[in-house]
């Protein structure tokens, strides 16, 4: 075998992953990983909340960039759940990578106020499934099951579209 795969004739993969902020029954902080061929993490995606210069409020945002360690923001969480959102080609993966880093961009460019007190805002929890919804996948029903504040609301317009769709 030569040193070029050919890396279209391998399986990509995207997952959902659920970690518990602090000790068992605690919220939940969901996020997107990308991973190779090689069935290693390579990209994630994570909704944060920064604090604005100008008041005391904090704005959302979505990241992208590679996964380092456990790919989690504190060393308080711990992973509860994994799921499999997406298995195929180099291709189809990258087309769901660019659809999700289109979504990020709109949600970015919306300038939206992180609210903790509104379990049903738009929440970092928010970001995973507004990505999820962007690549047309589907939230997965097991993720349903752990709290999560904001994990159902969709920050995309019903008719949004990425233009790599």
């Amino acid at each position: 075998m030569s040193d070029n795969h050919d890396n279209n004739s391998q399986t990509y993969s995207i997952h959902l992953i659920t970690a518990e902020m602090g000790g068992p029954g605690a919220q939940v902080y969901n996020h997107i990983r990308f991973r190779n061929h090689l069935g290693q993490d390579a990209l994630a995606f994570h909704g944060i909340a920064v604090p604005r210069a100008a008041d005391n409020s904090r704005a959302l945002r979505v990241i992208m960039a590679p996964v380092q360690g456990d790919g989690l923001p504190s060393k308080n969480f711990k992973i509860v759940h994994e799921a499999c959102l997406f298995e195929g080609s180099a291709e189809d993966y990258l087309s769901k990578l660019a659809c999700a880093g289109d979504a990020a961009n709109f949600v970015n460019q919306q300038n939206l106020t992180y609210n903790p007190e509104n379990e049903n805002g738009e929440s970092p929890n928010s970001i995973a499934h507004t990505l999820i919804r962007a690549m047309d996948l589907e939230m997965p029903e097991i993720a349903e099951q752990f709290w999560a504040p904001g994990h159902a609301r969709v920050i995309l317009p019903n008719n949004w579209r990425s233009a790599y769709a």
